[in-house]
């Protein structure tokens, strides 16, 4: 790859809304928050999460939030948040898991080094600020994994942009 990016990189200087899928064997699954579910005695299915991010289950992508910081060479750097609520930042807690945390750093954001440029969409490796690659950890079902900068399977991501 040069050191410049291709003219139709749609998101060089820009920020936008985009949901990350995984590339798990030849398919693309979405990244979402991991839930928690309780079901108390009366009836009521109470919906939570953990923060942490992951794949896997029923879940659709969630939308994030895309803030263009800068750019480095043959990488685009973003703040990332929750679309729905961008207090809630991308960041790593002290076990290397990836999760939305509102404590998460205003000044941490994360690289973007595309592989394939597509209208609406780029194939690409994610790395921390400090150039760590974005992993999976093995879940505890099928497609489902947690998403860490330690050690993990090496992935590629694909980051749709919402329009």
């Amino acid at each position: 790859m040069s050191n410049s990016l291709p003219t139709n990189a749609w998101a060089d200087g820009l920020s936008f809304i985009g949901q990350i899928y995984l590339r798990q064997d030849q398919r693309w699954v979405p990244v979402h928050l991991q839930a928690t579910r309780h079901d108390f005695s009366f009836g009521v299915d109470v919906r939570g999460d953990t923060g942490w991010l992951q794949t896997g289950g029923d879940d659709p992508a969630e939308a994030f939030l895309f803030r263009f910081h800068s750019k480095g060479p043959e990488r685009l750097h973003f703040r990332i948040s929750l679309a729905s609520d961008s207090a809630r930042q991308l960041g790593v807690d002290r076990n290397g898991r990836l999760g939305l945390y509102p404590e998460a750093s205003a000044a941490t954001y994360w690289k973007v080094q595309p592989l394939e440029w597509q209208q609406d969409q780029v194939r690409c490796l994610l790395r921390d600020h400090l150039g760590h690659q974005v992993k999976a950890l093995p879940g505890s079902g099928p497609d489902e994994t947690g998403l860490t900068v330690e050690a993990g399977d090496l992935r590629e991501y694909l980051i749709v942009r919402a329009l």
